[in-house]
């Protein structure tokens, strides 16, 4: 994966983590949990900021008009597990309050 295609998938991560929104999914996605919608608000918040950046990684891809690869598919997931434990920590931090 090229330097600025990373970048756009830490960017995604890090506006993802805004202490605001991610103050407001916590709150959208606890409220769906007591409403029975959900199982756990915890792993939806997680999957909302997996997809976020997956998604900032795709739209990238596809204005620079270049097929995604193996290897950029396996280098985005290095990404995301590098940063899983501060994504994760972070969620529990709101949940715990």
């Amino acid at each position: 994966m090229e330097a600025v295609a990373r970048g756009v998938v830490e960017q995604a991560i890090d506006d993802e983590l805004n202490d605001r929104r991610l103050e407001l999914n916590h709150n959208t996605f606890k409220r769906f949990e007591e409403m029975g919608i959900l199982a756990d608000a915890e792993s939806a918040m997680f999957g909302k900021i997996y997809a976020e950046a997956f998604s900032y990684f795709i739209n990238f891809k596809m204005h620079s008009r270049e097929p995604i690869s193996l290897k950029e598919m396996e280098e985005f997931e290095r990404v995301i597990d590098r940063r899983v434990f501060e994504i994760k920590g972070r969620i529990r931090h709101l949940s715990g309050r």
